[in-house]
């Protein structure tokens, strides 16, 4: 077995126990497990003092040293705050800029064909378009006569289905969220995060230095997204776009408006609108942004002209500035904090992203933190992952929130904070 693979295990088999802090050692040397008598073990400050300001403790010293704060607590993934790291010397060549060879002159049509050629709202869009941005209707003809009905897309959206809500919330069944995670917390996933961050530490730098966005987040968020790259989507997007806006009542507000900002993004950018491939859903690139995240924010990192998703250091820093921008995130807080419950199952508050409750109160419901949870005394979120044996009772913070504003669920915010806490322990101890 090789040493990058048994270093990924190491860091899910920690998931199981408790750990000190360790100092991150300097490129090159040998790390030693932070278990052993002979480790050096550091005390942790914590961040907020009684005045009610944070101290946070830089992790990059001029020594070339990093103090890590503790990753594990009771069997799961424990976040602290990061500080920014300094952007390292020497940047990449960027990647050269496709060339705009694709001209709206170039696609035209007197008539609406395809499969949504007497589609009463298609030519209802198609009259806004032209009335409120100035398309030519020629050019929008020619794109939508290319637009082929997305059967698959329409199915996996829901848009076929026949049942009538009940309105009842759904419980988790015991076990979802063993379910959920094994998807994400894996030992190739690991590997591949390290990996990914080995080749991009200095756009991840960067943007860390220019966002307040802690490195190993943007990691977690394109290794759930898209496993680093490795799969983001065969769908064609307009016709994914247009057939969910047009066939799926329910969503179709939502989808008109993704399709407008679509050819809008396609127009500005000088991209034929044919050309991107993505989810069933429209989302496209590393970072699988729609396309109203696209216009608002995603930023050309890289610095060579022109805004590419489908690139690292694009999706990288548009990440970055998503969680700076909409999500408002605040670098000197932590992010979640595993609490000690001693009973079976919880159903007394209730729970989710959403939710607010003073920590005295939930302590006052037998509740105790791992851990001093650096000091955040603050409201905090109530989480509940039902495992097999038991729930599993978090406490978010706003930056937990954040990550929720980029997929609305406790499970996918709880996944890209365990697999961006996961890959930076095995990403150190590879130093």
């Amino acid at each position: 077995m090789s040493y990058f693979k048994i270093v990924s295990l190491i860091a899910i088999i920690l998931l199981g126990t408790a750990c000190v802090q360790i100092k991150e050692p300097k490129k090159g040397a040998i790390v030693l497990p932070p278990y052993q008598t002979h480790g050096t073990v550091t005390t942790m400050q914590p961040p907020y003092q009684s005045g009610g300001t944070a101290t946070v403790q830089p992790p990059y010293q001029s020594g070339g040293t990093a103090t890590v704060q503790p990753p594990y607590q009771g069997g799961v993934i424990i976040q602290e705050p990061q500080p920014r790291p300094p952007v390292s010397q020497g940047p990449p060549i960027p990647v050269p800029p496709a060339p705009n060879i694709f001209s709206m002159n170039s696609l035209s049509s007197p008539y609406l064909q395809g499969s949504y050629a007497n589609n009463y709202k298609l030519k209802k869009f198609i009259n806004n378009m032209i009335s409120k941005h100035g398309f030519r209707r020629d050019y929008l003809n020619g794109v939508f006569s290319s637009v082929r009905r997305d059967t698959e897309a329409l199915k996996k959206i829901g848009a076929f289905n026949v049942s009538k809500p009940t309105g009842a919330k759904k419980t988790a069944p015991p076990g979802s969220w063993d379910k959920y995670r094994s998807n994400f917390l894996t030992s190739s996933r690991i590997e591949k995060g390290v990996k990914f961050w080995r080749e991009n530490e200095y756009y991840l730098n960067k943007a860390a230095e220019q966002y307040g966005v802690a490195p190993a987040y943007i990691v977690g968020i394109i290794g759930v997204e898209t496993n680093f790259g490795g799969f983001t989507g065969k769908h064609n997007v307009l016709n994914a776009l247009t057939s969910i806006s047009l066939e799926f009542p329910k969503r179709s507000k939502f989808f008109t408006m993704q399709l407008e900002n679509y050819l809008l993004m396609t127009k500005e950018e000088r991209i034929d609108p044919r050309s991107i491939e993505g989810s069933y859903a429209g989302a496209f690139g590393l970072s699988q942004f729609m396309p109203d995240s696209f216009r608002d924010y995603a930023v050309d990192h890289d610095g060579n002209g022109q805004i590419n998703l489908f690139t690292k250091a694009d999706a990288i820093g548009s990440v970055a500035n998503f969680f700076k921008v909409k999500g408002k995130w605040n670098e000197n807080i932590p992010v979640a904090v595993l609490t000690n419950y001693s009973k079976n199952r919880f159903y007394g508050l209730k729970t989710g992203f959403k939710t607010r409750y003073a920590q005295k109160h939930l302590l006052s419901l037998g509740m105790k933190p791992v851990d001093n949870f650096y000091g955040y005394r603050e409201d905090v979120a109530l989480i509940k992952l039902s495992r097999y044996s038991k729930d599993e009772m978090w406490w978010g913070t706003p930056n937990f929130h954040s990550i929720a504003r980029y997929n609305p669920k406790d499970h996918y915010a709880m996944a890209v904070h365990q697999l961006a806490q996961a890959v930076r322990i095995a990403y150190w101890r590879q130093r």
